[in-house]
């Protein structure tokens, strides 16, 4: 059996509940999604965020918002993001005309450059940056002083994407309330466990609230009634996360008895580094699939999703005789 640690997915299956929810759908799969429904499903995220409903933007993926916002938001604008990035951010901001200045994260901290990213700001100005990043797993901004002079200029947008953040807490929703120029997306996907039911939301500025409702997408009535089942159970969640923490800790422990290096994460994955340009080649023919980072840092890296138990055993061992082979 193939083992798939390169998607950052939920490795272990859904509570009960989930289950017997995916039961209980097919009963509404004729049906489109009631509004109260979906109020009901804002309601839920506002406590969860600390956010009022009407800074919500809902949507099937924070892919889509992240994209759509990319594209709004470019126009008579630069973009700055960093580098490396979630590859939807690169290739989202590359399809506009805007110019775009990357921020190169170097390793070993991969932390961002603020007095470059300041200095970069002379002209309007779209700020994109994932944190924690993906795919170092590192905390990029760690203090939400080093926003406030960005978006003191009103004219600059700030989207921060916490794809991530049940993991690691690092949070900037309090911003939004005094800066209308500033956005936050996040997702269900990764620490609720919802990739296949594709709920994304974004928390948004005043300002920004005016130009992006519009694109709101309305979400399929089992992705509604999935997410509210999902907020109002977050026991789950808080245990995979902690599951998630230790594992990650175990398995990093292990590379560094193997002499392997492993990055410090704040997510539900980690980057390694190799000096073996086809470690990806050689690890897929074992069954294991990682995302391959050739391309978006340099042959030898790659990064793993944390795996159930057995998955990361099975890892560790396969990577041991690969590094003892080369």
């Amino acid at each position: 059996m193939p083992i798939h640690l390169d998607k950052n997915e939920m490795p272990n299956p859904p509570p009960d509940y989930i289950r017997q929810f995916v039961k209980d759908s097919i009963d509404n799969i004729n049906r489109y999604t009631p509004q109260e429904e979906v109020a009901k499903l804002k309601s839920l995220l506002s406590d969860y965020s600390d956010i009022p409903e009407e800074n919500i933007i809902l949507s099937s993926g924070s892919d889509i918002l992240i994209k759509e916002f990319i594209y709004l938001f470019a126009v008579g604008r630069k973009i700055i993001i960093p580098d490396p990035t979630f590859v939807l951010i690169k290739n989202s901001a590359l399809k506009t005309k805007s110019q775009i200045v990357r921020l190169k994260l170097k390793e070993p901290e991969f932390q961002l450059p603020l007095d470059f990213l300041k200095n970069e700001i002379n002209e309007p100005t779209l700020i994109v940056v994932d944190t924690p990043n993906n795919p170092t797993g590192k905390l990029l901004i760690q203090k939400k002083t080093e926003l406030t002079s960005i978006l003191e200029n009103e004219n600059n947008i700030l989207l921060i994407d916490e794809a991530y953040y049940e993991f690691s807490k690092s949070n900037f929703h309090e911003l939004i309330a005094k800066y209308p120029n500033f956005a936050i997306s996040r997702t269900l996907s990764k620490a609720f466990g919802l990739a296949g039911s594709g709920i994304g939301y974004i928390l948004a500025g005043e300002s920004v609230m005016e130009k992006f409702k519009g694109l709101e997408i309305m979400l399929p009535f089992p992705s509604v009634q999935a997410g509210t089942i999902a907020l109002e159970n977050q026991d789950f969640m808080l245990k995979y996360i902690e599951n998630i923490k230790k594992e990650r800790k175990r398995v990093l422990n292990k590379f560094l008895e193997l002499g392997i290096t492993g990055f410090p994460s704040y997510t539900n994955f980690f980057l390694v580094k190799t000096q073996i340009p086809n470690v990806c080649d050689l690890l897929r023919m074992e069954c294991i699939y990682v995302l391959d980072l050739a391309e978006l840092i340099k042959p030898g890296y790659f990064r793993v999703s944390i795996g159930t138990e057995n998955e990361n055993d099975i890892f560790i061992e396969k990577m041991s005789t690969i590094m003892n082979k080369n």
